[in-house]
C-alpha cells in the first residue's frame, strides 16, 4: 500500500513548491532541532532569548525566548508545508532527545 504526503491528500493546502522526495518518518528537522535544543539547554539553560532571520522571507525575524521553543517550531513547520505527518514530528523528537542524550553522555563530556 502507497502511504501518500499530507499535501497530496489535504485538498486545497497552498504549496508553492513540491514536498522534497525523501523519507517522511521520522521528521528531520524535528531531530535535528529536538538534539541541538536540548544540548544548547544543558549548557545555557532552556530560557534563552534570540532572534532568526529568513533566507528566503526578506526582513522576516522570529524572535524565540527558548531553545524548546524554536525546536517545536521547526519540526511543527514541516506539517503546516505538508511534508510531515504529526507522527513523524513525534518520531522525529523522540529520535533528537535519544541523540542529545548519547551527545551529552560522550561527546561533550563537561571538564571539573
Amino acid at each position: 500500500m502507497e502511504i501518500r504526503r499530507p499535501s497530496l491528500i489535504r485538498h486545497g493546502l497552498p504549496l508553492s513548491t513540491k514536498t522534497a522526495p525523501d523519507p517522511s518518518y521520522p521528521g528531520a528537522h524535528s531531530a535535528i532541532s529536538k538534539a541541538g535544543a536540548t544540548v544548547f539547554s544543558s549548557y545555557f539553560g532552556d530560557q534563552f532569548t534570540f532572534d532568526v532571520n529568513s533566507e528566503s522571507l526578506a526582513g522576516v525575524t522570529r524572535h524565540f525566548t527558548s531553545f524548546s521553543a524554536a525546536a517545536e517550531e521547526a519540526g511543527l513547520s514541516r506539517i503546516y508545508a505538508g511534508q510531515h505527518f504529526r507522527t513523524d514530528h513525534i518520531a522525529g523528537k523522540d529520535l533528537g532527545g535519544q541523540v542529545a542524550e548519547s551527545i551529552d553522555g560522550s561527546i561533550l563530556l563537561r571538564q571539573e
